[in-house]
């Protein structure tokens, strides 16, 4: 048993009075606790924050840089205790939390490189001898809140994306996955950043609506449902704090008549079943276009009994359980929609599942879906794949389209001109063709369109930096004091 507690102006901070249990979910058990903040507690770290940012707005980009690559160093220094970390909290394979940290490694090699993209426009002599620069600010205190199925990557790329343009950071961590983000506190102080510049608060929903609303909170970097985004959205606009929030999924993958049907099979048992579905990334519809709907259903079904579910300490277990008790109830009651709705219940993974102790869902396959149906609407974010026929391309797209979500989408065809003409009307923000989880690099932008996102910048790429950053205009003109006049009219541009 092991506690996780704050950490505020470069201290550890034990103060609360209350906790949350941890578990490991694939056994069910607890494992640990952390600690909740109170309101006074989250002020102390808002507090750090502001003061720290005083000076460390005023470092230069490439001091900032070097700290990143010093951090980025240290972390993998550190990798083996990452890695364990989001195997016993978060439930992941070996391979799935190896795969993350090597993610986390790339962001902060491209985050690193900030000059690269720090936009600043300049134009000189646009009238009269005035030349007029957009000057590049950070925005002040940034609240980075991270979802429990990525707590090696997201807190860290908030975190350093908020660093590295001249922001101070208050993590705020799922209080089911709360240690990798104490863990980074240590490992940003061991390379050196100033106290008070990143700092964790551990806490629930009262916790985040607390700093969102705190006069000296500038932004909130949120990833979690689409509830919590929206809500955190319109608080964000009532108190004036700028809000990234970026919501769940629903991703279909398209399957044409002339796609390779094994490949289409192998990506769809992939990308729904990888991490147990619980990605944002992940494909939880498959559009059979036409009569090759049999036999792809066929493929994937068969596929399905070889995936070795089982604890993730054990380094062959492919699926792994889901984050908690609550999660695996919610999924069931989903798969028990099924059938009552219309659907068909291919594959009952409960029947595999219900026989282990742990947060275990069972890989799923759900036939005969369509709009309406529970299966269907909602995020279910669990190993539960929903095999939806459309008779035609024009079907299938409506059928996407016409969900309200827009995180990601995939079609598998050989035929270039339909991809492209996918590509140009598919109503999602990272799109993949022949790729199921088209999760971009760093140096491209990531983020959904319609419910999957409350934002006007993506959480990764060229646009974010629009997010940690504000802009001013400066215009500068160095007349002959002999030309000085008053001119009362509107200023023209004549010369």
């Amino acid at each position: 048993m092991y506690k996780v507690d704050h950490f505020i102006n470069g201290k550890s901070s034990s103060e609360s009075n209350k906790t949350s249990k941890i578990y490991n979910p694939s056994y069910g058990t607890e494992i640990g606790e952390v600690l909740c903040a109170t309101n006074e507690i989250a002020d102390k770290a808002v507090e750090s924050a502001y003061e720290a940012s005083k000076a460390w707005s005023k470092t230069g980009l490439i001091y900032r840089s070097e700290l990143i690559l010093k951090f980025r160093q240290n972390v993998i220094n550190r990798s083996k205790e990452i890695i364990d970390l989001g195997i016993s909290e978060a439930g992941k394979t070996r391979p799935d939390a190896e795969a993350e940290l090597d993610r986390a490694v790339q962001a902060l090699t491209h985050i690193a490189g900030v000059q690269h993209f720090y936009p600043s426009h300049y134009s000189q002599n646009v009238a009269g001898g005035i030349d007029i620069a957009d000057l590049r600010f950070p925005i002040g205190v940034i609240v980075g809140v991270g979802p429990f199925n990525f707590p090696i990557l997201i807190p860290l790329l908030h975190s350093a994306m908020a660093l590295v343009t001249g922001n101070t950071y208050i993590g705020k961590p799922s209080e089911k996955v709360p240690s990798v983000s104490r863990l980074y506190a240590d490992i940003w102080k061991e390379s050196g950043l100033p106290d008070g510049c990143y700092n964790v608060v551990n806490g629930d929903k009262e916790t985040v609506e607390f700093l969102v609303r705190h006069e000296k909170v500038d932004g909130l970097a949120f990833i979690g449902s689409t509830a919590a985004a929206k809500s955190l959205k319109m608080l964000g606009v009532e108190h004036n704090t700028k809000v990234q929030a970026l919501g769940g999924a629903k991703n279909h993958m398209i399957v044409l008549p002339d796609a390779d049907l094994d490949m289409s099979a192998d990506a769809a048992v992939s990308a729904s079943f990888g991490a147990a579905g619980q990605r944002c990334m992940a494909v939880s519809v498959v559009v059979a276009v036409g009569d090759i709907a049999d036999e792809l259903l066929d493929k994937i079904k068969e596929r399905m009994p070889n995936l070795v579910m089982g604890v993730t300490d054990d380094d062959k277990t492919q699926l792994g359980p889901v984050i908690s008790p609550e999660n695996k109830d919610r999924i069931y009651s989903f798969i028990d929609s099924a059938e009552p709705d219309g659907a068909t219940l291919v594959v009952d993974g409960r029947i595999r599942s219900n026989s282990l102790e742990g947060c275990f869902v069972g890989p799923t396959l759900i036939d005969n879906v369509k709009p309406g149906m529970a299966v269907y609407e909602n995020e279910i974010f669990g190993p539960v794949l929903s095999f939806v026929r459309a008779k035609t391309y024009d079907e299938a797209m409506k059928i996407t389209n016409s969900n309200n979500f827009g995180n990601g989408a995939a079609l598998f065809t050989r035929d270039g001109g339909v991809a492209k003409k996918w590509s140009d009307e598919i109503q999602a923000g990272s799109v993949g063709i022949n790729v199921p989880i088209p999760l971009p690099t760093y140096a491209h932008s990531f983020g959904g369109w319609k419910d999957s996102a409350f934002s006007e910048t993506k959480g990764f790429g060229p646009s974010a930096i629009e997010f940690y950053t504000k802009t001013k205009s400066l215009s500068t003109r160095w007349p002959d004091p002999a030309d000085s006049k008053v001119d009362l009219g509107f200023p023209r541009n004549d010369n």
